[in-house]
């Protein structure tokens, strides 16, 4: 009762995940206990060979159960299409068309086309070729009872009442509950196509190695700070003697000093600013708000703290350093150009021996 409860606060909530067993089951169960139901109102009212029917379908129906198992979708609708189809022109034959037993095939329409993707070869002709069958059935039930009299007609005024209402609440249940699983699966699918598509986007623009932004993330974020009229530096990094580590240690290494220097960078950099991995060992820290020496500080300290650590690999303990070169926008100077002011000003420190911080 209490799982019962808990799928039901689910169902409502609209976060119950819908598989395809569930959409089959909502299908086989009810139509089961339909014509288990019916099977006991004609041997009550007595009229055995619809009583003898809807036995015989209410065991097709949990036979079904098997076919689900084995993910045999296309049949298990095919065979509940067939039957209510067949259940109509029986029905109508039998007791006329007031009982309302038609009404069945709206909902052999409206769920056949919801389904149909859950085949193992998604195909459209089943449920257009059910659906015209339905169609057919109904009109053509409707126009033979105009003209003929059933062979069996009720006569009995409340139960052809009852007969009647059951019938049509049936099929609105059917069409109602299909609907909701429809708007369930819809704002499920929304869902992980979000997810994906943050996901991906992610992916996109961040670095795979070190889960820093890359360069084409970064450039988006320097132009909003052009675009800000607000002050802010530039530090471009670069791992001295990068290509040795790799040589010595082997490139799986290398990876981790990569990464273990990520870390400390993220580490260290204030919120509101930013790096990204600008290409092989160089890193670019964009840092919003800061004048000249508030950066070349912040930038020197990061320095120290990358030199004072180490990176374990392969049980070896990785000594590493950094050069910097720092440079501030000032008004009307272009993006290009900052850049390669900060590039210049590493390059300068590589060229004064590496493991410094060059303004």
């Amino acid at each position: 009762m209490k799982k019962i409860f808990e799928l039901t606060k689910k169902f409502i909530a609209g976060e119950l995940s819908i598989t395809e067993n569930l959409k089959y089951n909502l299908i086989v169960y009810p139509l089961a206990a339909v014509h288990t139901i019916f099977f006991l109102l004609y041997l009550f009212i007595q009229i055995p060979p619809l009583a003898v029917y809807n036995l015989f379908s209410t065991v097709i129906y949990l036979s079904c159960t098997v076919l689900l198992r084995r993910e045999n979708f296309s049949l298990v609708y095919s065979i509940a299409s067939i039957e209510i189809i067949f259940n109509t022109i029986l029905t109508t034959f039998l007791l006329g068309w007031t009982c309302g037993y038609a009404s069945y095939l709206f909902a052999v329409v409206a769920a056949g086309f919801y389904i149909s993707y859950t085949f193992r070869r998604y195909q459209i002709q089943s449920p257009l070729i059910f659906g015209f069958l339905a169609i057919l059935t109904y009109f053509s039930c409707y126009y033979y009872s105009q003209n003929h009299t059933a062979f069996s007609p009720i006569t009995d005024p409340f139960i052809l009442h009852l007969l009647y209402t059951f019938n049509s609440f049936c099929t609105f249940a059917f069409i109602t509950t299909f609907s909701v699983l429809f708007m369930l699966d819809v704002r499920m699918s929304q869902k992980k196509l979000f997810e994906e598509n943050t996901m991906l986007g992610k992916i996109a623009g961040n670095d795979a190695l070190t889960g820093l932004f890359n360069r084409w993330s970064m450039k988006d974020l320097l132009a909003e700070a052009m675009h800000s009229g607000k002050p802010f530096c530039l530090v471009m990094c670069d791992i001295d003697d990068f290509k040795k580590i790799n040589d010595t240690y082997g490139h799986n290494c290398g990876d981790e000093v990569l990464k273990h220097i990520s870390k400390i960078l993220t580490e260290s950099i204030p919120e509101g600013c930013h790096i990204c991995r600008w290409g092989g060992e160089e890193f670019l820290i964009l840092l919003n708000g800061y004048d000249l020496d508030s950066a070349a500080k912040l930038a020197d300290n990061i320095r120290i703290l990358i030199s004072n650590s180490e990176t374990d690999c392969l049980e070896c303990h990785i000594s590493h350093t950094m050069t910097m070169g720092v440079a501030h926008h000032h008004k009307n100077q272009s993006l290009d150009s900052l850049i390669a002011r900060a590039d210049m000003k590493l390059y300068i420190g590589k060229r004064q021996g590496k493991n410094t911080v060059v303004i």
